[in-house]
């Protein structure tokens, strides 16, 4: 019967981690074993029905570069898309989706079930298995052990989970899902370093009982580009969203019940999400501050349910249903399911190697939440990552290793498993100096070749990312070449010939100006209708960012070569003043001897350390002019 029970690679948990681990693993033509405590909940989306956003939109991209599924998903299953920060550099700008959370789930079991050599079970893992002190399996609540060399474990919220409605807390994974308790004391006595973080969600309320007369309206942007090559365009119809606002009144409510909600009396102990504050935190830590957005995004095409961004709480259910009715449009509104605080465990990932394994367990993995991450995104782009070294593992083949200045993916895995995390972590494109370069629109020139040589990108998809390439490469070098007499440019463009050029001008060094598009040099390069949204963008990025590019390098060469420069002590107290009040604290915490030392405090971001670096250079050379005249 052992027989039956044996595999390659073991993954616990099908959340977006573990879905992604999976596929990967069963990609790379290995036997894979995913296990689930429900099949119902396959790559859930418990809190907030969308894909994407900041850093978030760049990281799905990279995904679907490597081979990874969600970002296939997320197009084909989407109810509306939008492309954010469109006043703002390309770099910076990032598709985020409402998708429908049933068909998500959905169409990723699809994916999982018509995968050769992946196998799906519902079964709840309890403990791991050892044999001769090596990792060898994981045993499940009926007693049955499934045996495996290499596991993945991606357990999300589950280990030792406990849910919080006011005073009122319970043992649970997600909302009507059993937490995993067992496996949760297994890794505790294993030894492995445990943490405890808390996330939240917020109150749905039933549609038909929303006003939304007078509410501000956001409509799908049709020119949004899909996040996949190799998507299908969507099931549904689009949905809008919708805006309004907290007011004096809701607040009011909120804070006379601050003993009543779980995290503001103390009940809860573990370390909240800052990025995405429960409501009682926001008004503890801006009482000034006079109202609050709150979205109002549809959980499905066919959903009766509407998801309240923005109030996520631990206050009891009477407050819930008190403080939503004092809103603009949500005055008679039906809470169908209140809002609560999770509480779960997780593994500090200082224990993890790069690879994602464990140092003190040989050829265990971990990937998503229990590595202390907020968001599917991190989880999904963590477990792809932990699959493909979990299959190189089993073949003897290197292990990926993937950098921060190539992709966010390995910022992120950098990050978590060097400088450790004291909150759960998420991934914005302020974290990278090399953001320039990270763009939502080159996922597949930086990734796409490592998807291929690792398994998860086949054959034919990687033979088009080259033919795409090749197409860009060309489209760019007309650009450069197709050059205009300052006459025939005042013929052809005379929108561009303000103020007239002095000598012949390229179409290359027309488009780096920011109100011109690639589209209208159609008639001279029709070749340009060949490409697709995210080529035209990507094309557009290499002209417009090309002197941008070369300023980036200036300033990496000059924060190396200042990084020996001591900090005395009356720098901090004369930080400038643009510096984010989070990089002050860091800072000030720290006091680093050295521009070196400061630029590796966790929490002080490129943007800020740009402005400091200056500063201190600055003050060095000001320094220096002294000393010279004395």
């Amino acid at each position: 019967m052992k027989n039956n029970k044996e595999f390659d690679v073991i993954v616990v948990g099908a959340g977006h981690a573990g879905c992604e681990a999976a596929l990967a693993s069963a990609g790379s033509g290995l036997k894979t074993l995913l296990f689930t405590i429900t099949l119902e909940t396959i790559a859930a989306l418990p809190c907030n029905p969308s894909i994407g956003g900041q850093g978030k939109g760049q990281l799905v991209r990279e995904i679907d570069a490597l081979g990874g599924e969600m970002g296939v998903i997320a197009d084909e299953t989407s109810i509306q898309r939008r492309r954010l920060n469109t006043r703002k550099g390309i770099a910076v700008q990032a598709n985020r989706f409402q998708s429908d959370k049933e068909a998500y789930s959905r169409r990723m079991m699809k994916s999982l079930f018509t995968k050769p050599s992946l196998y799906v079970l519902q079964a709840m893992v309890t403990d791991l298995h050892f044999e001769n002190g090596n990792i060898a399996g994981v045993k499940i609540i009926s007693g049955e052990t499934w045996f495996a060399p290499v596991v993945v474990i991606t357990a999300g919220t589950f280990l030792r989970g406990k849910i919080h409605i006011g005073t009122t807390n319970f043992s649970s994974g997600r909302a009507g899902e059993p937490a995993a308790d067992h496996l949760g004391e297994s890794l505790v006595k294993l030894g492995l370093p445990i943490a405890r973080f808390k996330t939240g969600t917020p109150p749905r309320v039933n549609v038909s009982s929303i006003n939304f007369t007078g509410l501000e309206r956001q409509d799908n942007d049709d020119e949004t580009a899909p996040f996949s090559l190799w998507s299908e365009p969507s099931l549904f119809e689009t949905r809008p969203c919708y805006i309004t606002h907290t007011n004096k009144e809701t607040h009011r409510i909120i804070k006379e019940n601050f003993g009543r909600s779980a995290m503001m009396s103390g009940i809860i102990k573990g370390t909240g999400v800052r990025y995405c504050p429960s409501i009682e935190d926001k008004l503890s830590k801006f009482p000034d501050k006079d109202c609050h957005k709150v979205f109002l995004e549809p959980e499905g095409y066919y959903s009766s349910e509407i998801y309240l961004q923005g109030l996520s709480t631990s206050l009891p259910e009477d407050v819930q249903e008190a403080y939503v009715q004092t809103i603009l449009g949500l005055e008679n509104a039906q809470i169908t399911r209140p809002g609560y605080a999770i509480e779960y465990d997780i593994v500090d990932p200082i224990d993890l190697h790069p690879t994602l394994m464990s140092k003190s367990i040989k050829n265990l993995f971990l990937a998503g939440q229990i590595n202390g991450t907020s968001g599917y995104e991190e989880a999904a782009a963590q477990g792809l990552v932990a699959g493909i070294n979990a299959a190189a593992v089993i073949k003897g083949k290197p292990p990926l290793l993937l950098d921060a200045e190539t992709s966010y993916t390995g910022l992120l895995i950098r990050d978590i498993t060097t400088l450790g995390i004291t909150e759960p972590y998420r991934v914005f494109t302020s974290r990278s100096p090399f953001r320039l370069n990270l763009r939502m629109t080159n996922a597949e020139s930086r990734l796409s070749e490592i998807g291929f040589e690792r398994g998860v990108l086949s054959l034919q998809k990687a033979e088009k990312i080259r033919q795409r390439e090749n197409c860009m490469s060309t489209i760019e070098k007309k650009l450069e070449s197709y050059t205009l007499t300052p006459n025939k440019l005042e013929d052809v463009f005379p929108e561009f010939a303000v103020p007239k050029p002095s000598s012949s001008v390229s179409l290359a060094q027309i488009l780096k100006r920011s109100d011109v598009e690639l589209k209208q040099f159609v008639n001279q390069i029709p070749e340009i209708n060949d490409l697709d949204k995210l080529a035209a963008l990507e094309v557009e990025a290499r002209i417009k960012y090309a002197g941008y590019l070369v300023q980036q390098q200036k300033e990496f060469d000059l924060q190396e070569s200042m990084k020996e420069i001591p900090l005395d002590d009356s720098f901090f107290d004369n930080l400038p003043v643009a510096v984010s009040h989070e990089a002050k604290i860091k800072i000030l915490g720290v006091r680093p001897k050295t521009v070196g030392e400061l630029a590796n405090i966790p929490g002080v971001r490129a943007s800020d350390l740009a402005l400091i670096i200056m500063s201190v250079k600055k003050q060095h050379h000001k320094s220096a002019r002294a000393d010279s005249i004395s």
